[in-house]
């Protein structure tokens, strides 16, 4: 249920088929993050995590735009305290335990950019940019987000974009491999994406997704896991030789054991 969403003001979500999407609504800042908004994010993807309803989280922006990042009136706080906020909120999103989604229209910058770095999947209308302008406003960039551009980007275009601060658009950005994908209507692909990750397999993607955040499985998970997977590889079996949709048993918020 929504109402159990610790939202704030220019934070919209709906929750739907087992997707939810997270609009930034604030389009006539350009979908500007509010410190408050920024403070939200960690609980609002924490309370995701633990919903029982949802699998796949996707953000986009309401309107013209994704979000030009942190709000230009908020940035006049202690050098620790923008990176204390901005790191907190980008690292949330990056360490999901569900797959996360960014649909890109327009401008996507400064935090946009780190937002959407953050996410698992990227995917972009025509005409987007993307870049950071920190260089731009003498503002230092946060640690954290700051190797997240070089971990997606590529050391060498996470320097050229902090350094002079210029945007890339969205040819450059599906090039350097930043973009999963490139449509005109990116929210409709990105929930497509979601639709078809939902339709997979809770324990498999559990799996990846903790094995490549560097988790070790301890002999009592390793053993669940393989009374899971024997389950779980015998129905998907079934379904590939039947031809329809297999109906695995595992579910997100009980990995790895079966429903």
């Amino acid at each position: 249920m929504t109402e159990n969403y610790p939202l704030v003001e220019g934070f919209d979500l709906t929750v739907s088929g087992g997707i939810g999407t997270l609009v930034i609504d604030r389009p006539a800042a350009r979908n500007a993050l509010s410190r408050d908004m920024w403070r939200a994010l960690p609980d609002i993807v924490a309370t995701a995590e633990e919903d029982p309803d949802l699998r796949v989280l996707v953000l986009t922006g309401a309107g013209d735009h994704f979000s030009a990042g942190s709000d230009i009136h908020d940035l006049a706080v202690p050098l620790t305290d923008f990176w204390d906020l901005n790191s907190t909120a980008e690292a949330a999103l990056a360490e999901a335990r569900i797959p996360t989604i960014a649909a890109v229209r327009g401008s996507c910058i400064g935090g946009g950019t780190e937002l959407a770095a953050a996410c698992d999947f990227r995917i972009a209308a025509p005409g987007s940019r993307f870049g950071v302008t920190a260089a731009k406003l003498g503002l230092v960039y946060p640690p954290g987000p700051s190797r997240r551009l070089a971990e997606v980007f590529g050391t060498s275009w996470a320097k050229y974009l902090l350094v002079t601060g210029n945007l890339i658009d969205h040819e450059v950005a599906e090039r350097l491999g930043f973009l999963h994908a490139v449509d005109p209507a990116p929210l409709d692909a990105a929930l497509a994406l979601a639709r078809t990750v939902v339709s997979r397999s809770a324990l498999s993607q559990g799996a990846t997704v903790r094995l490549l955040a560097g988790e070790e499985f301890d002999a009592a998970t390793t053993e669940r896991l393989a009374a899971a997977y024997d389950r779980e590889i015998a129905e998907g079996q079934e379904a590939f030789f039947a031809k329809r949709s297999p109906e695995f048993s595992v579910q997100r918020t009980t990995w790895p054991d079966p429903a």
